[in-house]
């Protein structure tokens, strides 16, 4: 006798601008270039700021401890299902972001690993989301490309200021000395 899956529960669920983006469950090549980002990032902030994976981040670019203070706009926001996404790797150096449903406001970095059957979601619909909010530094790596494209927000608009492979060693463009070295990463060849 099989076992019923609920095939929701393989699928990660993120919102924006009220409309439902499922996205399947990570296959090996991204859960290995993620979990080595979140480790040499983790390795790198320490305790400065707090580096998490697919936790739920409701952005918005209202002050966190004045929605925190107030249940209406907690849930205001909560409920509103304008921008809930699920960054893969994330980091936050504003304690006053964390609460009970993952954090509020604006990380200051942003990674995502790109999977094969929703590329554009990160290429294009988070990539604006990101912007629009302010994200000062976001990443987009590729497992299929094996490479990594790095942009930074100037005047609003995103800028691309690197592109290299995964075998060459990067860095920030917003904190110094913060290199990451993806060539160790093993990636299988997809079928």
């Amino acid at each position: 006798m099989g076992v019923d899956i609920n095939e929701d529960f393989l699928q990660k669920e993120e919102w924006i601008n009220n409309i439902k983006f499922m996205s399947p469950r990570p296959r090996y090549n991204h859960i290995e270039l993620q979990g080595e980002i979140y480790m040499q990032l983790k390795q790198y902030f320490k305790k400065r700021c707090n580096v998490s994976i697919e936790a739920a981040l409701f952005l918005t670019k209202d002050d966190p401890i004045e929605i925190k203070s107030d249940k209406n706009k907690i849930d205001l926001l909560v409920k509103s299902k304008k921008a809930e996404v699920a960054p893969d790797v994330a980091v936050y150096c504003d304690k006053n972001q964390i609460f009970y449903r993952g954090y509020i406001g604006v990380p200051q970095l942003v990674v995502e690993v790109l999977s094969p059957s929703n590329a554009d979601d990160d290429l294009i619909v988070k990539k604006d989301l990101y912007e629009k909010y302010g994200v000062p530094e976001y990443w987009i790596i590729s497992p299929m490309s094996k490479k990594v494209w790095i942009y930074m927000l100037i005047d609003n608009k995103y800028e691309l200021k690197n592109s290299c492979t995964l075998n060459d060693k990067f860095t920030s463009t917003r904190f110094e000395e913060l290199e990451i070295d993806l060539s160790d990463v093993e990636l299988i060849v997809e079928e």
